[in-house]
C-alpha cells in the first residue's frame, strides 16, 4: 500500500506546473514537478508518489512511454494523462496502457480534486497493468469522432475493455456507430492480428442464419453440396460481432448461449463438436429488457452478453460533434475527386446542429455525400441541404438545443469578442464570466441560501462566500417573515 501524500506533475509547460502547484497549495498533498518524461521517470524510480499527472505530448519520453516505463519501477502510482488534444485515439491509448484516467485541458480543478479523492479512497488497490503492444489492423483511427463528454467516457471504456476477453453489449439507435465501436474494441485488443467477423442477424433469414453462424456439413440440407465453415470458425482467435442480436429467434439464442458457456458447437448436420476461442461483441438498437418481458429474448443470454455495456448516444444529444463529423466526411469523400477544398459555412453548421437526425451519423454521412455532388468548391451553404432538413431545422427553436450546443455557441461568441484583446487572460476571463452567471442563477433558485448553493455546487461554503464576494454578487435573502419589525 502506497502511503505517500506526494503528487507529481509532469508537463513541459511551466504555466501548467505552476497552476497545479497553486491549486494544491492548501491541500494535504505535497506537489512535486518535472518538466520532461526523463526527469519524471528518474523521480518516480527514486521516490514514492501516489499520483502522477502527465502531459501526453512531450519531447523525449512522452506521457504514453512514461506509462509503459513505470511498470518496471518499484513504485507504481496512479497515473492521469492530460492533453489539449482529446481525440479518441489518445484517450484509448492512454487507458489501454494503464492510465487511471484521462483529462482534457483546460482543467476544471473541482474535477481534479474529485479525481484525487477517488484515488485516495482506492488506496491499496493496484494501478491497472499496462498492456503489451500488439500488431495493429487497418482500422481507421479517425473513424470515431467526439468531443462530447459522453463520447469521451465511451473512449475510456473502449480503452479499458479492449484488453479483456469479456463479451461486450453495444446498444444505441440505428446509425450511431455500433460497428465502429466494435472494430475499435478489436483493434486495440490482443486479438487484433486475428479476424474481425461481422454478421447482421436481422439481414439473414431464420433458416440460413444457423448455417451462417455455425457452418454445415455436406448434404445436411438441400443445396449443401459441400461442407462450409461458419462465422464462429472463421473468427477463431479473433472477434465475432453479432449485430442486431435482438432480432435473433429464441432457439438460436439458446445455441449462442451454449457457445458462450462451453466454447464449442456443432455444424448443421455435424456429429463432432468444434471448439473455438472467440470474443463476442453483440449489438442492438432494441431494448433487450423489454424483449425479455415479452419472452422474445432469453434473460440468461442477456446477462452473458451484458458483461460490459456501451450505450451510444443519438446524434441529437451530441450536437457539438455534428460540425466535426460533417468536416470529417467532407474530407473523407472529397479526396476521391479533384475538387478544391469544400467546407461548412457557419450558418449551415448551425442548421445541421438544429436538425434532430433520426438516422443519426449514417444520415449525416449521406447528406454530406449529396452536398459534395452539388458543391464544386468553397462553402456548403444552406441552399445545398435537402428541403425537408432545412424546413425541420428552421422550425426548431434554438432554445431546444442541448445545453452543450448552447454552451458551444456561448464560447464561440465570447472568443469572437475577446480573443484579440485578452492579452493572455482568455481562460480566466471566460471562466469568471461563466462562473459568475452560474452562481447568480443558482443562488437565485436557492433563494439566497448559500449552504444549499454550495452543496449543489459540490464546493465548501467558505469557498462559495469568497467567490461571490470577489465577484460582487449580492444574493437575495430568504423572505421568511413578512413582518418588517421581525429580527
Amino acid at each position: 500500500m502506497n502511503g505517500s501524500k506526494d503528487i507529481l506533475i509532469v508537463d513541459d509547460e511551466e504555466n501548467i506546473r505552476w497552476l497545479f502547484t497553486q491549486a494544491l497549495e492548501d491541500s494535504p498533498y505535497r506537489v512535486d514537478t518535472a518538466c520532461s518524461g526523463e526527469e519524471a521517470l528518474q523521480k518516480i524510480r527514486s521516490q514514492s508518489y501516489f499520483m502522477v499527472f502527465t502531459d501526453i505530448f512531450m519531447e523525449g519520453i512522452s506521457g504514453l512511454e512514461l506509462l509503459q516505463k513505470v511498470r518496471d519501477t518499484d513504485h507504481r502510482p496512479h497515473i492521469v494523462v492530460m492533453t489539449a488534444q482529446d481525440t479518441m485515439n489518445n484517450t484509448i491509448e492512454a487507458m489501454r496502457h494503464g492510465a487511471y484516467d484521462y483529462i482534457s485541458k483546460p482543467f476544471d480543478f473541482d474535477e481534479i480534486f474529485k479525481l484525487i479523492d477517488r484515488v485516495e479512497k482506492s488506496r491499496g488497490v493496484e494501478a491497472p497493468e499496462p498492456r503489451a503492444e500488439q500488431k495493429q489492423d487497418d482500422f481507421s483511427l479517425e473513424a470515431i469522432i467526439g468531443k462530447n463528454r459522453r463520447m469521451q467516457d465511451i473512449f475510456k471504456v473502449i480503452g479499458k475493455a479492449a484488453s479483456t476477453q469479456f463479451p461486450v453489449l453495444i446498444t444505441g439507435e440505428s446509425g450511431t456507430g455500433k460497428e465502429l465501436v466494435a472494430r475499435a474494441l478489436h483493434h486495440y485488443s490482443d486479438r487484433s492480428h486475428k479476424p474481425f467477423i461481422f454478421i447482421n442477424c436481422a439481414a439473414i433469414s431464420r433458416e440460413l442464419l444457423e448455417s451462417e453462424l455455425f457452418g454445415h456439413e455436406k448434404g445436411s440440407f438441400t443445396g449443401a453440396v459441400e461442407s462450409k465453415k461458419g462465422k464462429f470458425e472463421l473468427a477463431d482467435g479473433g472477434t465475432l460481432m453479432l449485430d442486431e442480436i435482438g432480432d435473433m429467434e429464441l432457439p438460436l439464442q439458446a445455441k449462442i448461449l451454449r457457445v458462450l458457456q462451453n466454447n464449442e458447437f456443432y455444424r448443421v448436420g455435424g456429429k463432432d463438436s468444434i471448439r473455438v476461442d472467440v470474443r463476442i461483441i453483440a449489438a442492438t438498437n432494441q431494448r433487450l429488457p423489454d424483449l425479455m418481458k415479452a419472452d422474445r429474448f432469453r434473460e440468461d443470454l442477456y446477462h452473458r452478453l451484458n458483461v460490459i455495456n456501451i450505450h451510444l448516444p443519438p446524434l441529437r444529444d451530441r450536437a457539438e460533434d455534428i460540425p466535426l463529423l460533417a468536416e470529417f466526411f467532407l474530407k473523407k469523400y472529397g479526396k476521391v475527386s479533384t475538387q478544391d477544398r469544400i467546407y461548412l459555412a457557419p450558418e449551415t453548421a448551425e442548421l445541421l446542429m438544429l436538425y434532430p437526425w433520426p438516422g443519426n451519423i449514417r444520415e449525416l454521412e449521406n447528406i454530406i455525400k449529396r452536398c459534395l455532388v452539388l458543391v464544386n468548391r468553397g462553402p456548403v451553404l444552406p441552399e445545398h441541404l435537402p428541403d425537408p432538413l432545412l424546413t425541420e431545422a428552421r422550425q426548431t427553436p434554438k432554445s431546444s438545443k442541448s445545453w452543450e450546443t448552447h454552451l458551444d455557441n456561448v464560447v464561440r461568441d465570447f472568443l469572437a469578442k475577446n480573443q484579440e484583446n485578452a492579452d493572455g487572460q482568455l481562460y480566466d476571463l471566460l471562466i469568471q464570466a461563466v462562473e459568475k452567471h452560474l452562481f447568480e442563477q443558482l443562488l437565485e433558485s436557492k433563494r439566497g441560501n448559500q449552504v444549499a448553493t454550495s452543496k449543489s455546487l459540490g464546493i465548501n461554503r467558505n469557498t462559495l462566500k469568497r467567490k461571490i464576494d470577489a465577484m460582487g454578487i449580492e444574493p437575495k435573502k430568504k423572505n421568511n417573515d413578512s413582518n418588517p419589525h421581525s429580527n
